[in-house]
């Protein structure tokens, strides 16, 4: 069983310097920070139809290795990212 999860994300406004560190951040905790259990499966810049600036798909092997990698996503992240919805299921 392989579990998929979508989490959309909602970011705080940014100054252009800000939105500059913010992507420099996330390419650094994508090559040097993510599982080699967790794989990211597509980023998505817009999440249109919802409150949402975009989402990102990701698949675990089980719930405690994501839980695992969102704890460290959530704390690297938190100074830019306002609030995530995530979306579970189940790949049979």
């Amino acid at each position: 069983m392989t579990l998929g999860f979508i989490i959309l994300y909602r970011l705080k406004e940014l100054t252009s310097d800000q939105v500059n560190m913010a992507r420099q951040r996330w390419s650094k905790f994508k090559s040097e920070m993510w599982p080699s259990d967790v794989k990211l499966l597509g980023e998505y810049g817009h999440a249109y139809g919802s409150d949402y600036n975009g989402f990102f798909l990701v698949e675990a092997p089980t719930f405690e290795k994501f839980q695992e990698f969102y704890s460290k996503f959530r704390d690297y992240t938190r100074w830019y990212v306002q609030s995530t919805k995530t979306i579970t299921g189940v790949k049979e």
